[in-house]
Formats: structure tokens, sequence, C-alpha cells
């Protein structure tokens, strides 16, 4: 039985460490896995690394629900997939209950449900604010990314670079190289 530890964070600005050291503190735990990408997917490459780890038995600690996603079928479905694996999923946020057991679901669905809600309301308030800085002539949108870094991407890719070691190396978030590649 392995204890693994999954901290995620959206973006470059926030710090991953802090929860992962924070959850060291109150579990006791083997394996802790730490992420810079969107909640918005569960296809995450850490993330989808550290599901082809877990096996029955094993448990995986998150800080809230969301660290698993803000997606809440994709969360359900992930919560689905352990329970059938014989995987115990904990949650810190709500005093480490496992959410695989019957109180758990009701609860995680409830949870999941409510980090979508938060999700979608922050994209509101940033359309607001978007809206609002246009009509002032403050907004400026999306830095274009220069065609040589995403050519610069590929080539540190094909030689063999993970994704994650490119992005850091170019000085860009994992999920802007993702979206960079995808064009």
């Amino acid at each position: 039985m392995t204890t693994y530890i999954y901290s995620r964070v959206s973006t470059q600005d926030q710090n991953s460490e802090q929860q992962a050291t924070f959850l060291e503190g109150q579990y006791n735990s083997d394996i802790t896995i730490t992420e810079t990408f969107t909640g918005t997917t569960t296809d995450r490459p850490q993330f989808q690394k550290l599901l082809s780890l877990l096996v029955s038995g094993d448990k995986l600690i998150v800080m809230e629900v969301s660290r698993i996603g803000r997606n809440t079928s994709e969360v359900l479905a992930v919560a689905d997939t352990l329970k059938a694996k014989g995987i115990s999923l904990i949650v810190h946020q709500l005093g480490g209950l496992d959410v695989t057991s019957p109180s758990g679901e009701m609860i995680l669905t409830m949870m999941a449900g409510l980090a979508k809600m938060e999700r979608e309301q922050m994209l509101e308030r940033q359309a607001v604010g978007i809206a609002r800085a246009k009509k002032e002539g403050k907004y400026k949108g999306r830095k274009a990314v220069d065609p040589k870094v995403i050519d610069t991407a590929r080539n540190l890719i094909s030689s063999g670079m993970t994704k994650a070691k490119v992005a850091k190396q170019l000085n860009i978030g994992e999920s802007t190289l993702y979206r960079l590649l995808a064009k």
C-alpha cells in the first residue's frame, strides 16, 4: 500500500510546493507529485502519470476537490475509477474524508459542483474586468508568442526533452506550451 500526495496549482505565479509541504506535514506519505497545470481538465501530464501508478490498496491525498479538477463530471469519473480499483481518495479540506466511501461520494458530488461553479464565477468576473478595461482602453489581451519560440519548443521536445523542462527553459507555463503546440 502506497500513499501519494498530489499537489496542483494552475499558474506559474502559484506555488504547488506549499500545498505539498502542508499535506506532507499532515499525512504520512510515500510519494508526492506536484504539477502546475489548469484544473479545467484531468488530462494533465503528472496527474495521468500518477493515475497510472495507483494500484488497489493505495491512497491518494489532495488538498481540496478542485485540485482533482473543476469539471464536475471528470472529478466524479476519477473518483469512480479510483473506487473501482480499490484506491482511497482523501480530501484534506473535507477533514481527511475518503470520498470513495458512500457518504464521501455524496459530499464529493456537492463539492465538485461547487468547484465548477467557482470556476464559472471566476470567468464571469474576469470577463467583466476585461470589458471594463477594453472600454477604458487599458486591455492589451494575451501577449503574442514569437513563432520562433514554438519552433524551439518543438525541436527540444523532438530531441527528447520533457515538455515540463521545455516550458521551464523557455520561461512559459506548461499549459501555455500545450496550447501553443496544439496550433
